[in-house]
């Protein structure tokens, strides 16, 4: 009995501790106020960027990120910092807003939302707007085709994977070396055709490297190379190749079928006694 009252007065006790423990703590959170949890990352600082009218979805992603290293979540104080990176033509847009904030106190609470949704409506895309400049985006020019494939794919409105209408649009934008290859194969993903459009595009410029500096090579070897020796016979077949054609030389006829009197040779035939040489059988009697 001794033991087990022993026990329950130790578990007891182990119990007070603890209740006691949890309400010294909660009383020096209390006595600290609110302040006190923001102390250990008070040293992050805030930097945005100037507003990116362009594209302000992006500009408020890097911002809220920013925002929630730096523990930041009050509506007022994320407004503030908005509100002073926004160049004078954006402020001139939103003015109306603005003083209607800070008009009234008791938009302090939604005053970052409200400025945020303000920003996103004048500036920010509609669906159309992005549709349209997804057909009119250039080709691939002289970027890696998963650098095409990111500026496409920033410009599509659903969040959903890309269609095949979608990737449709991101072939025709390419060589039709690649094209080919490309349609061949079945990618299930954007980022499965942009890789493997990389590894070819990547070939593809290796291949004309290599074919350019082989060009380069051969013309190399052949300024450098001896001038062929002539061959003996090359001058008697260049001669033979430019030599003027053989004039045609009249042969003269057969004696015997010019002569008038058979019986003479050609020459006493044509020049009777003036002849100075005779051919057998002639039979010139004068000879």
């Amino acid at each position: 009995m001794a033991e087990a009252a022993a026990a329950a007065a130790a578990a007891e006790a182990a119990i007070q501790l603890q209740i006691t423990r949890a309400v010294a703590a909660a009383m020096a959170a209390h006595i600290a106020g609110p302040g006190a949890a923001a102390v250990p990352v008070a040293h992050v600082a805030v930097k945005l960027p100037d507003f990116w009218v362009q594209d302000p979805h992006m500009w408020f992603s890097q911002a809220e990120a920013q925002f929630r290293r730096a523990r930041i979540s009050v509506s007022t104080t994320m407004y503030d910092h908005v509100l002073m990176k926004l160049p004078e033509t954006v402020i001139m847009a939103i003015r109306s807003l603005i003083q209607t904030i800070e008009a009234d106190p008791t938009l302090a609470d939604t005053s970052y939302q409200r400025l945020k949704t303000a920003l996103l409506c004048s500036f920010g895309k509609t669906k159309w707007q992005m549709a349209y400049a997804l057909l009119d985006h250039p080709d691939l020019g002289d970027r890696r085709p998963s650098v095409m494939m990111a500026e496409m794919l920033s410009l599509r409105y659903e969040t959903t994977a890309p269609d095949s209408l979608f990737l449709a649009l991101f072939l025709r934008r390419l060589p039709d070396s690649i094209r080919e290859h490309l349609a061949a194969a079945d990618h299930k993903t954007a980022a499965e055709m942009a890789a493997h459009a990389d590894i070819l595009w990547d070939a593809r410029k290796s291949t004309s490297v290599s074919s350019l500096s082989d060009s380069v090579a051969a013309v190399s070897l052949r300024g450098r190379s001896p001038t062929p020796r002539r061959s003996p016979n090359r001058r008697q077949d260049n001669r033979r190749q430019y030599r003027s054609p053989t004039p045609v030389t009249r042969r003269r006829p057969d004696s015997r079928s010019r002569n008038e009197d058979p019986n003479l040779c050609y020459y006493h035939d044509k020049f009777k006694h003036k002849a100075l040489k005779c051919e057998s059988p002639c039979t010139w009697s004068k000879n």
